[in-house]
C-alpha cells in the first residue's frame, strides 16, 4: 500500500521551507489584523492592512490619511487589546497611508469617455465579426461609452 496523503502545508515545508515561512508570516500578520478588526468599527476593514511586526513594532498601512489620524488616536487601545488578545507586546505602532494594493477594495467605477467617432468604429467592427459574444460586447462598450466628460 502506499503512503497517506500529505497536504500541501506539508509539502511546502519540505520542498521550499521559504515559502512555508513566508505563507507562517502571511497567517501571522492575518491574525493580527482580525484581532484589530474586533476593537475597530466595521467600516474599517477595506481601509486597513497590517504591513508587518517586527522588533515590538507594528506597521499599518491605510487606505487614507482620515484612517491614519484615527488610528492614531487609538494606537495605545489597540496596543492593549494586541496583548489581551493575542499576547503580543506591541511597543509602538507606525501607520503609514498605502491607498494602492491594500486588499480586496471593489473597483471604483470609472466613466468610459469614447469619441462619437470611436463608438460608431466599435459598431462598425461588430457588424463585420462572426464571434456573437465578441461581436455583442463591442456594442456594449459602444453604448456605455459616454461621448463626452462632464463639467
Amino acid at each position: 500500500m502506499g503512503s497517506a496523503p500529505q497536504s500541501i502545508q506539508s509539502l511546502l515545508h519540505i520542498a521550499a521551507p521559504d515559502v512555508a515561512d513566508i505563507l507562517g508570516r502571511a497567517r501571522f500578520l492575518a491574525r493580527i489584523r482580525a484581532a484589530l478588526l474586533e476593537i475597530l468599527p466595521e467600516a474599517a476593514a477595506p481601509h486597513i492592512q497590517v504591513a508587518a511586526y517586527e522588533s515590538h513594532h507594528l506597521r499599518l498601512h491605510v487606505a487614507s490619511a482620515a484612517w491614519a489620524t484615527r488610528l492614531r488616536y487609538m494606537e495605545q487601545q489597540l496596543a492593549r487589546a494586541l496583548a489581551q488578545r493575542m499576547q503580543l507586546q506591541v511597543n509602538g505602532i507606525r501607520i503609514k497611508v498605502r491607498p494602492v494594493n491594500l486588499g480586496p477594495f471593489r473597483p471604483v467605477q470609472r466613466a468610459r469617455y469614447l469619441s462619437t467617432e470611436t463608438q460608431r468604429h466599435l459598431k462598425q467592427t461588430a457588424a463585420y465579426i462572426d464571434d456573437h459574444a465578441l461581436a455583442e460586447a463591442l456594442r456594449r462598450l459602444a453604448a456605455a461609452g459616454r461621448s463626452e466628460p462632464p463639467g
